[in-house]
């Protein structure tokens, strides 16, 4: 008789697994997401031209993180230019962000006030 073993990933091997299928944006918010923020910071910086050609939400969406993770590494006067841009996004094109990102985009850019 065989006996079926069960086994369950970390979160950080998965959450690894499901940003490998997900492509730079996945990538860069499980790095971003895990505290990883100078690998995230690669990541977007890879990315930056794959990302012109991407949908209002996904450019978004990669200028919320963007802007966030140099918020993190205390890049106050890039993480604004970013998150202005996603706010740029989300202004022309609303519901682009999900209510929750639209939140963290409105903190960011308060937080990079001066």
């Amino acid at each position: 008789m065989t006996s079926v073993r069960s086994f369950s990933l970390g979160p950080v091997l998965l959450l690894s697994l499901l940003a490998a299928c997900g492509g730079p944006l996945a990538e860069g918010q499980a790095q971003f997401d895990g505290g990883r923020y100078p690998e995230a910071k690669q990541t977007y910086a890879a990315a930056e031209f794959e990302s012109r050609s991407w949908s209002d939400a996904k450019r978004a969406r990669y200028a919320l993180y963007r802007g966030l993770t140099l918020g993190a590494l205390g890049d106050r006067a890039q993480a604004g230019v970013w998150l202005r841009e996603a706010k740029a996004i989300e202004d022309a094109h609303p519901g682009s962000l999900t209510p929750e990102d639209a939140r963290r985009m409105r903190l960011g850019l308060a937080s990079t006030a001066d």
